[in-house]
């Protein structure tokens, strides 16, 4: 028979903050006292093993009481690829989507497609990010190439399906990446539609696209060195 040892924890919300990896709003604090069982349970999503941590890297370790058993929701959340997040005004957690509060459009309208080295950030991991100009962005992307048949190209694909009149963004050199000048190509269905020079020390740029309500939106990055590794990231992206 497996050993349970029996400590004495918080309860009621105490406990929700700790699982949430945040302190609870102190004038909304009820205290009790409860008989925390830890047997060593596990915690497996989709049959990966997680090891739930709070947000210091120190491993939170699940408990049973009361027939119930608590895991730490952060942990929870994030091995399903949603967003925790703590209110502490109100003493809410948010998995997910935050009602009243509208998406990004990294997560709403995200490309489909990219090439060899390029990424994708969809502002799930807010450890993932690229820096442009000193400031560190998780949600957009960067259009670099970075495999071993790399070209002076890279791009980004948007099935925008007839629904948008124009495509809004900030483009940039990726700190970091090689120094390289080079075009940005817009393509609506496959054609050339316009282009925009960019400059590796230039600083950002932020344009509008008239799209024409096209169904397919290509970004291409065209650099002047050939296998030119220089990164340049496309962020605050928004269609209307």
């Amino acid at each position: 028979m497996k050993k349970i040892t029996r400590n004495r924890a918080l309860a009621a919300v105490a406990v929700a903050g700790l699982l949430c990896g945040t302190a609870v709003a102190t004038n909304a604090v009820t205290t009790k006292m409860i008989e925390a069982n830890y047997m060593g349970i596990r915690l497996v999503v989709d049959g990966k093993e997680i090891t739930p941590k709070d947000p210091n890297g120190k491993v939170v370790e699940p408990f049973a009481s009361g027939g119930t058993t608590y895991l730490p929701v952060r942990a929870v959340g994030e091995a399903l690829g949603k967003e925790v997040t703590w209110d502490g005004e109100t003493a809410t957690v948010y998995v997910g989507a935050i009602p009243g509060q509208a998406d990004s459009w990294m997560k709403l309208l995200p490309p489909y497609q990219v090439n060899g080295g390029s990424t994708i950030y969809d502002g799930s991991d807010l450890k993932s990010y690229m820096t442009v100009a000193g400031k560190d962005i998780t949600e957009g992307v960067m259009l670099q190439d970075r495999t071993a048949a790399s070209t002076t190209a890279s791009y980004a694909l948007w099935n925008t399906d007839l629904k948008y009149n124009t495509m809004t963004f900030t483009v940039g050199h990726v700190d970091g990446t090689e120094a390289d000048d080079a075009t940005l190509e817009v393509y609506l269905d496959g054609e050339l539609s316009t282009s925009y020079d960019l400059k590796w020390d230039g600083g950002v740029q932020t344009v509008s696209v008239p799209l024409n309500r096209a169904a397919n939106v290509k970004l291409l990055v065209v650099k002047s060195i050939f296998h030119s590794q220089a990164g340049y990231g496309i962020y605050d992206i928004s269609f209307s």
